[in-house]
């Protein structure tokens, strides 16, 4: 009986382990999809431009490249799920893969980008589109809020 009981448990934790090894292999990693991104989404990168990124980083070096605006790029954080990319002193890129509850275009995933822009190092303002892990647009508004917009800030003068 104890070793009907062990086999029991001994399946059981093998069909668990198999599980969650398939939930892993079906998340896609932001590398992959930020190496699959469309020119026309990020014009200042070529695609070559963004594998030298990819690859710097996964090597642990700065990864630094020009941009098509004849500026400095850097992506400053690589992780399987999120990146950011200053891509110049006024702009910076972030994505992020994000879990949705119905699959978009049969993946689980969807990729939040976020295009932040500084104004005078004081006012940011940010645009976020979503897109499905094959770079679809996944709704056609775009969503965009500003951080600061205090008018107090902005038309007080400065001491």
């Amino acid at each position: 009986m104890k070793r009907i009981v062990m086999m029991k448990r001994t399946l059981m934790v093998l069909m668990f382990l198999v599980q969650l090894i398939c939930a892993n292999a079906q998340k896609p990693k932001i590398a992959d999809v930020f190496r699959t991104m469309p020119d026309s989404i990020m014009p200042y990168l070529t695609a070559s431009s963004r594998l030298d990124l990819i690859d710097f980083k996964e090597a642990g070096m700065r990864a630094s490249v020009n941009n098509l605006l004849e500026g400095e790029s850097e992506m400053t954080l690589l992780t399987d799920d999120s990146l950011s990319i200053r891509m110049s002193g006024v702009l910076t890129v972030d994505m992020q893969l994000v879990g949705v509850e119905e699959p978009v275009d049969s993946s689980m995933y969807v990729v939040r980008l976020v295009r932040t822009y500084t104004i005078n190092g004081r006012q940011t303002e940010s645009i976020v589109d979503i897109y499905s892990t094959v770079w679809r647009p996944v709704s056609s508004e775009r969503t965009s809020f500003s951080l600061l917009r205090r008018d107090e800030e902005v038309f007080s003068p400065r001491p």
